[in-house]
């Protein structure tokens, strides 16, 4: 009788010894996605929680996640100093990895994608390049301008409506490429036009990082030389600037996503304003500040609401499941993802 009480203490203290212990470490990297989905759904001025962190690798520690790009629930993400994109299930467990060069030098700095095409942005050699997404295989490589003299710098590259918007910081400009061949219209990767203008004085871009496109079709970018986000039309007219004063200062902006929790003064303005293309229901935009280690989170309009991201080091990349209400950051310095709920 003895020692079956002795059995059974023992395993009672091993227990109890494992829930010290997860008490103590904190939740397990593969359980991630498990405990952010029970938590509540975070209000429009309220700050979205922190998950935790997953490590691109277990073995190599000399990996920086840069740039983040979303496809059907999966997480792609490539790394500066080197050709890789590893994808990630919705779990956040590793599932592939890219050789974007066979293995050669490259920094891959911009992703997005669309349908069975992967896009990226290769900063070393500042070439577009058009991967195939099932393969991972490069199919086209665009490296120079109209011209056919002048080279490209590319860093980011977003998708939307068919096309791409490349931040190109040789020439300061955004580059609208098309994404795919249109007979007698226009050919892939063909240069359909490039702002801002030597008009737009106020608006020129020193050192465009990251884009994004709004629902509204504004597209946002992160002007790193002027510390500034600006907003221009799809088209390349200047639209407007975000707040950019005392807590909304940014330094070196960088990565931009946008949620979907619509801001409750901006809907109060739309039963008195004109306002047909819907932006006042629009979402929280965040921005990540790669020199103040924060997001920080505007409204649809570009006015400051909050900061998160006291966890992070040095991020980058952002990319937002609207669906599950998930928000990914990517950090160079931690060489993981960090996750939040909102």
């Amino acid at each position: 009788m003895r020692s079956r009480l002795r059995i059974v203490y023992v395993l009672l203290a091993g227990a109890l010894l494992g829930l010290i212990l997860t008490f103590l470490v904190g939740p397990s990297e593969t359980n991630l996605i498990d405990n952010a989905s029970r938590l509540r759904h975070t209000e429009f001025e309220e700050y979205p929680f922190f998950i935790g962190v997953k490590k691109v690798s277990e073995t190599d520690t000399s990996l920086r996640p840069f740039a983040l790009a979303l496809h059907g629930g999966r997480l792609l993400v490539s790394y500066l100093s080197s050709d890789r994109v590893d994808e990630f299930s919705e779990n956040l467990e590793p599932v592939r990895t890219f050789r974007l060069f066979n293995g050669e030098r490259a920094s891959i700095t911009g992703l997005a994608v669309s349908g069975d095409r992967l896009y990226a942005a290769d900063f070393l050699s500042g070439e577009l390049l058009f991967v195939e997404y099932a393969t991972g295989k490069v199919v086209q490589a665009f490296g120079l301008l109209a011209d056919k003299k002048t080279r490209m710098k590319a860093i980011g590259v977003t998708h939307a409506e068919g096309n791409l918007y490349v931040t190109d910081v040789a020439a300061n400009q955004i580059l609208v490429v098309s994404a795919s061949t249109v007979p007698n219209v226009r050919d892939e990767g063909e240069l359909i036009l490039s702002f801002p203008s030597g008009s737009a004085s106020d608006f020129h871009l020193r050192f465009p990082g990251f884009s994004a496109v709004t629902p509204d079709g504004r597209l946002l970018v992160g002007d790193v030389g002027n510390k500034e986000m600006k907003a221009f039309t799809c088209s390349g007219r200047p639209a407007h600037k975000f707040e950019n004063k005392g807590e909304a200062a940014l330094t070196v902006p960088m990565g931009i996503a946008q949620d979907d929790l619509p801001s409750p003064k901006l809907q109060a303005r739309a039963d008195t304003v004109f306002n047909p293309s819907g932006v006042f229901e629009q979402g929280r935009i965040h921005v990540v500040d790669a020199v103040q280690a924060r997001v920080k989170v505007f409204d649809a309009l570009g006015s400051y609401v909050l900061s998160y991201g006291k966890e992070l080091r040095q991020p980058n990349g952002i990319a937002i499941d609207r669906q599950r209400r998930l928000i990914f950051v990517a950090d160079a310095q931690l060489s993981a993802i960090a996750l939040y709920r909102y």
